[in-house]
């Protein structure tokens, strides 16, 4: 099965940071799928995870479960998805621009 890296973008969020609220984020994650389609969901739903009800994010999130957003998906080599960084954080922004 190929390996497929996803960039999401999630906005709707209320989250606290600093003395602001974070209102989106922008994340990626690699994983593996048997095609693009599937690499998407699954990417999806990861990231979906850590905001609903149990999830890390869940309870100081004080907005809405994000929407979102794929922003670029593509195959990566086997070398890079078995030895490459497994994206798990966020870049979070505060205003939109």
């Amino acid at each position: 099965m190929p390996y497929f890296k996803i960039l999401l973008s999630g906005r709707g969020i209320d989250l606290p940071f600093d003395d602001d609220s974070a209102i989106g984020f922008f994340t990626t994650r690699l994983v593996r799928a048997a095609d693009l389609a599937n690499a998407e969901t699954l990417a999806r739903d990861l990231v979906l995870s850590e905001w609903r009800p149990g999830g890390d994010y869940a309870q100081a999130n004080r907005g809405a479960v994000p929407v979102l957003s794929i922003e670029r998906s593509f195959p990566v080599g086997w070398l890079q998805g078995i030895f490459g960084r497994k994206g798990s954080g966020y870049a979070f922004y505060c205003h939109e621009d």
